[in-house]
């Protein structure tokens, strides 16, 4: 976590200097409180953002290898033990190759699961294409 903090601080601090400051003084006009700014303004504004650094950490966790290799080497009773670092160890440890490449895909699907997982609770809700599908569609024979 703490090799890649300050690279996502960078990257939200960008965002955070991309939102315009016309949106948040009209907002501030409008009467809205600090939390509602940050609510219904700055938020909306850096969703995809806030993506990206989700779904950077979400990889960098499951994938994490290099400190387990050099600090614990998966010990004590595999308590630090990663899925990538056991598709190392199965492979080219214990010889078994097939093992290993399986562990390997399986940690590809979950991650590709978790980032769509992330991709539809991050998504934009359009509150008119709700509305839209809830009427009925009209018949061509009526007017």
């Amino acid at each position: 976590m703490w090799t890649t903090s300050g690279t996502f601080m960078l990257i939200f601090l960008a965002a955070l200097q991309n939102v315009p400051v016309a949106l948040d003084e009209a907002s501030l006009l409008d009467g809205a409180s600090r939390r509602q700014r940050l609510r219904y303004v700055t938020l909306p504004m850096i969703r995809p953002t806030m993506f990206l650094v989700l779904t950077l950490g979400l990889i960098g966790t499951w994938q994490v290898f290099d400190q387990i290799y050099v600090m614990s080497q998966g010990d004590p009773a595999k308590t630090t033990l990663t899925p990538a670092f056991l598709s190392y160890r199965t492979a080219f440890r214990d010889f078994d190759y097939g093992s290993g490449a399986a562990i390997s895909f399986v940690l590809f699907l979950i991650i590709i699961v978790l980032t769509l997982l992330q991709r539809r609770l991050l998504r934009e809700r359009d509150p008119a294409a709700g509305r839209r599908a809830r009427r009925r569609p009209h018949s061509p024979g009526r007017f």
